[in-house]
């Protein structure tokens, strides 16, 4: 809160100094893993030639190597995968690639017609702000407002949104977006670009020096050892400048609250399944956030593009990882997920300093990270003095930090309390109690693994909550998973200090050395000399290329040499992703002193043709010795197309030597517009103990043979199938045995040249089959395809879109919790029908009444899974005759007057299973015992004289359905509804509606029996509305309603009868002022106070019952407008419930 208002009177300052137009830079400079695949780089075009690409400390990478779309600033590697690639480039105000129009054509149709707006006289819009000044970008509003009643509590809530652009005075630029929304969600990880809608930020720049105060991202510096990406809170600044000698310096400064905790999670995929795979903290925590934007993934090495178009979707708030069909998973993925989650145990600092000075042949770098944990400011834990002194009695060994989880607290409706038993056994046991004498405990539980608790969650329970219950040992064999007790996190400090320097004599050559000293306290409750360990890092580098002819032969020479201490320790990872399994040490745990040297030459006669050999020793001291030779080539010519990578490694450990060899080969050829090409990869890991000769588990063979089929990538309209067969071998005794086979199709089409229909298609098939008794079924097959298609044809007569995607997965339980906020703020009302004072989950339904909403409803993913095969679609189809039949008569102008739109959406999961239907989402019904989870919706609405202000008809079907699959069991919705409206406008000031419907609705609760029903309804709904002037208007509407639960449910049924009139009169410039009055009744047989009951009668009671309310809209001086809005309600035996609200806001 205090960073806000200091950000807020920073802004006000600089604002009232004087504003003109904004100059913002257009150069950007961006570092990326190299992979083949095309990466977007940014979200505006590129100016062409502009762009430069180095490695390796700024070693410049020859144009030949990539390819670049200017226009839809997309970039293409053609080199080696995974080198780290710094792209420097400036950008267009704009995309080009991207249609700019002031207003969509397709809005003409899409817009529903609201036939009073005929005669409604609507202004020309103009700027209605608190503040214009010239030359400001700016948008927003800041709004404060209350809400009360004698029903609830006064509540208050606020919001501020402001996002602001411009230069001050004495060429000082502003950039800020400012808001003080407290916001439990992020951004949805499905698309390359985060909508970052919860970063709150000023920065502020003069030539060459930038101050950012609030939210900021920090990245890596040029460093070696020292490699992070943080999203912290706090002020950076950062200064360059140049001498009128030419050196260059740079600075950069921050203090910051660190909003997370780095991790880095190794993941083994599962044969066809696509996820949700979940991620953990370093602590083993099931239940984490993701920061949003912090995460990198790879796939075998490869780094992968978040998005639904690309390789990965994710969940931050649930911390769960889904891949698209682009990535075929299979049980030989080799995934890794490097990311920063929310840890609030302590409050954490971080502070960061960076220097840089440079002339053309010298640099030096100094950097400095320090992030460290306020022991004194616990914030998720509470501890007490005996938990601090038990931590401080741990030392270094912080992994079995459980301490009893048990508190004796007051009784309290609201919490989950147990009681304290002994069982027959004589073990004293905890057991979820509601009686107020007996409900002493609050007690949390730990996971802490299959079989080695006593403890397992309650699915039965109906608590508002998850509740676990004892299970009774047998024969001393514990048979749950869970205990009351917790991991105690320890207070950490982290240190890292990186001093560099760079020589060049020449203009490619380079030298370059980097020493680092880290300091790592694991415990700072602890005594320093039993917690505190420092460590050692020393990295030399020598770079330097020989012309060896005037044709442009050249020989590129480097050489490396690093030093790493046994306790040195890294933020994080800063070698390659794939490093410990290159040299076969992913068994290797225990700390050691490293020593990793690297000799190599690259021959060019071109860009596209050069050969190159590499060799590396790595040696931990006492306990490995390997040496990695490695030898890579690439030869382009004419048509004709050749890439090597191989590579072999000697390794001598402690219990065990091995062999490993790796191989890829890929030739091609371009065959017209086509390339056609075959590709070898084989993998050989050789471990064997010293002392039996029998092969390790880290062992294993494969052998990969492929033919693929692709255009070239400059087609617009591009093409692509593949072909592999990979054979497996795995260990046994001291060989290697088949284990697997498989073979695998991919498919990719993209089709964009004709604006009027596009294809999109990806498509991977996949069957394995398993030898040797490796695995213990025969065979798995796996098919996963996304289709996007856009047809726009017959000059519109037919206008469709659909998405269809299949895959194959995993579905978890979900637990289900409501959870109390603010009256008004929240979508559920708490009914309690058994009286007893306890929040239970039955007894939560969705409020119609604001001053009743006071819950949200949080899912919660559990540690169980199933296997689905998943099914999405989502089509919209629109058919317009007038289209093709302008100018027509007679029966043709009938038909023109005809209208149809179409759209539904189904995302459906079931049971993992053989056979076509699997593929086929309208196969399944919700009632079906395989579907384990649906979110189903379908509208079809034929319209007649759709744009006709004085008579129309509109025939209307409506599906929808919804299934989840609950910790309790399953919990399925689904209506049907058949309707029928008409609309007429007999003279210029009068609107009659006539609307018809009847259908049905089903809920249906493994658990809750008793909140089943299955409603037949029937709605009848006139409406009248008058237009006396462009400032009034009066409405006169009624709802004649049956309704009658199915006989097998209760056979409850309700007849209901309402009158409503509505007044709008509106004030140009001043206001709008709104009332209406209704009454309601209800002719209600059965049991009122029940989820059907408050079903059928919305929330009212049984007899007459009268709901009113008024509103007012005032605009008071530019850009501040007052909303206040009363509503009440009268049902019979109730007191009359009045609500009110004021609010007023600001807008920028």
């Amino acid at each position: 809160m205090v960073l806000r208002v200091c950000l807020i009177s920073l802004l006000v300052i600089l604002v009232n100094t004087g504003l003109r137009a904004q100059l913002n830079t257009n150069q950007r400079i961006k570092k990326i893993t190299a992979t083949n695949k095309i990466i977007a780089l940014d979200s505006l075009s590129m100016v062409p030639q502009s762009v430069k690409v180095h490695y390796n400390a700024n070693v410049q990478v020859d144009t030949s190597l990539y390819q670049i779309d200017y226009a839809k600033a997309t970039f293409l590697w053609k080199g080696a995968e995974g080198i780290e690639l710094t792209l420097n480039y400036k950008i267009f105000p704009i995309l080009f690639s991207k249609s700019y129009y002031h207003k969509d054509v397709k809005l003409i149709e899409q817009l529903p017609i609201d036939n009073s707006s005929f005669y409604s006289y609507k202004p020309q819009a103009v700027e209605n702000t608190l503040f214009s000044m010239k030359g400001l970008n700016k948008s927003g509003s800041i709004s404060r407002g209350i809400m009360f009643g004698n029903n609830q509590n006064l509540s208050v809530n606020s919001n501020m949104v402001l996002q602001m652009s411009g230069k001050i005075g004495n060429d000082i630029e502003i950039l800020a977006a400012i808001s003080d929304d407290n916001l439990p969600i992020q951004p949805e990880g499905n698309t390359q670009q985060l909508n970052e809608f919860d970063r709150v930020f000023v920065q502020i720049k003069k030539d060459s020096t930038v101050l950012t105060a609030g939210d900021y991202e920090l990245k890596r510096p040029n460093s070696y050892f020292m490699n992070f990406y943080k999203r912290t809170q706090g002020a950076m600044i950062s200064h360059d400048f140049k001498t009128e000698k030419g050196i260059r310096y740079s600075t950069t400064v921050a203090a910051a609250v660190a909003k997370g905790r780095s991790a880095r999670n190794q993941i083994i995929g599962q044969e066809g399944n696509q996820g949700p795979y979940r991620l953990t903290g370093n602590n083993g925590e099931t239940y984490i956030v993701v920061i949003a934007g912090t995460e990198r993934v790879f796939i075998d090495g490869v780094a992968l593009v978040r998005g639904q178009d690309n390789d990965y979707i994710i969940d931050y708030n649930t911390a769960e990882i889904t891949f698209t069909a682009k990535q075929l998973i299979n049980l030989n993925s080799r995934i890794s997920v490097e990311f920063e989650y929310s840890d609030k145990n302590y409050s954490r600092s971080l502070t960061y300093l960076s220097q840089q000075i440079e002339t053309d042949q010298l640099a030096f770098r100094l950097n400095y990270y320090n992030e460290k944990d306020n022991r004194n400011q616990p914030f998720l834990q509470t501890l007490n003095d005996e938990q601090k002194q038990f931590m401080a009695t741990l030392g270094r060994d912080i992994s079995q930090a459980y301490y009893p989880n048990v508190t004796e607290v007051p009784f309290n409706e609201n919490e989950i309390l147990y009681e304290r038993l002994t069982s027959v056994g004589g073990i004293e046991y905890y057991r979820y109690a509601t009686e107020p004498t007996l409900a002493k405990y609050r007690v949390g539980f730990s996971y802490i693994g299959e079989g080695r608790g006593n403890y397992r969650i309650n699915s039965q329970s109906a608590a508002n909550g998850k509740v676990y219950e004892f299970v009774e040992p047998v024969s001393g064999v514990m048979q749950g998973s869970y205990e009351p007790i917790t991991l105690l996190v320890t207070p950490k400090q982290q240190q890292l200090i990186t001093v560099a320097a760079d020589f060049k004599p020449k203009k490619q050559s380079l030298f370059s050395t980097e020493f680092a000293i880290s300091n790592n306290n694991v415990n700072l409750f602890a005594d320093k000399s039993a917690a505190n360990t420092s460590g050692y890092g020393l990295k030399l580098e020598a770079l330097h290329p020989i012309l060896l002819n005037d044709k442009g032969l050249k020989l590129n020479t480097s050489a490396n040499y690093e030093y790493v201490s046994r306790t040195f320790k890294p933020i994080e990872r800063y070698r390659t992703v794939e490093f410990n399994r290159d040299f076969n040490l992913d068994a290797i745990t225990t700390e050691a002193t490293e020593h990793l040297f690297s000799a190599g030459l690259q021959l060019f006669k071109k860009e596209n043709q050069n050969i190159g050999y590499t060799l590396n020793t790595f040696t931990r001291e006492g306990q490995y010795q390997g040496y990695l030779h490695r030898v890579n080539g690439l030869y382009k010519a004419g048509k004709y197309g050749f890439k090597y990578d191989g590579s072999l490694l000697n390794s001598d450990a402690t219990a065990n030597d091995g062999t490993f060899f790796k191989h890829y080969l890929d030739a091609n050829r371009e065959v017209f517009n086509l390339v056609a090409g075959f590709v070898f990869e084989q993998q050989q890991n050789t471990t064997a103990h010293k002392q039996t000769d029998a092969l390790t588990g880290n062992s294993f063979s494969y052998s990969i043979y492929k033919l693929y089929l692709q255009s070239k990538a400059s087609q617009s309209n591009r093409y692509k199938i593949d072909y592999s067969f990979r054979q497996d071998q795995l260990p046994r005794g001291t060989e290697l045995l088949n284990s697997s086979h498989s073979q695998s199709v991919n498919v990719g089409v993209d089709l964009t040249k004709n604006v009027n229909s596009i294809l999109r298609l990806t498509a991977g098939y996949r069957k394995t089959g398993y030898e040797n008794g490796f695995a213990s079924v025969n065979n798995d097959e796996s098919l996963v395809g996304r289709l996007d298609y856009n047809l726009n044809a017959m000059k519109g007569f037919i206008n469709t879109s659909i998405y269809y995607e299949v895959g194959n997965g995993q579905e978890p339980r979900r637990e289900i919790t409501y959870l109390e906020v603010l009256p008004g703020q929240g979508i559920y009302a708490w009914n309690d029908y058994n009286g007893n004072g306890i929040k239970e989950l039955n007894e939560f339904e969705i409020s119609r009444f604001p001053d009743q909403a006071k819950y949200i409803r949080i899912f919660t993913a559990g540690t169980e899974y199933v296997r689905t095969n998943f099914t999405g679609v989502n089509q919209s189809i629109r058919i317009t005759p007038s289209a093709i039949l302008k100018g027509g008569k007679g029966f043709q102008k009938f038909v023109s007057r005809f209208t149809n739109q179409l759209s539904y959406k189904i995302d459906r999961k079931i049971l993992a299973s053989d056979g076509f239907e699997v593929y086929n989402p309208f196969h399944t019904g919700i009632d079906a015992a395989n579907l384990i989870s649906l979110s189903s919706f379908l509208r079809n609405t034929l319209f007649f004289n759709r744009s006709n202000p004085k008579f129309g008809v509109d025939f209307n079907y409506l599906a929808d359905g919804g299934k989840s699959f609950l910790s309790n069991g399953f919990d399925s919705r689904k209506r049907n509804e058949r309707g029928l409206r008409i609309r007429t406008s007999p003279v210029r000031s009068t609107n009659i509606n006539f609307t018809v419907n009847q259908g049905n609705k089903n809920y249906n609760s493994e658990l809750f029996a008793q909140r089943n029903y299955q409603i037949n309804y029937f709605e009848l709904l006139p409406e009248f509305n008058y237009q006396f002037s462009t400032d009034l208007r009066l409405t006169f509407a009624g709802v004649y309603g049956s309704q009658r639960n199915a006989s097998e449910f209760g056979g409850e049924k309700n007849q209901n009868v309402t009158f409503t009139t509505e007044t709008r009169y509106n004030v140009l410039k001043k206001g709008v002022l709104t009332g209406k009055v209704s009454y309601i009744n209800n002719q209600f047989t059965g049991e009122s106070n029940s989820t059907i009951g408050y079903e059928m009668l919305s929330g009212l009671q049984i007899g007459n019952n009268y709901t009113w309310g008024l509103g007012l809209q005032r605009t008071i001086g530019n850009g501040i407008q007052l909303n206040i809005s009363y509503e009440g309600r009268k049902s019979p035996q109730v007191n009359v419930v009045h609500t009110g609200n004021m609010q007023v806001r600001a807008y920028f």
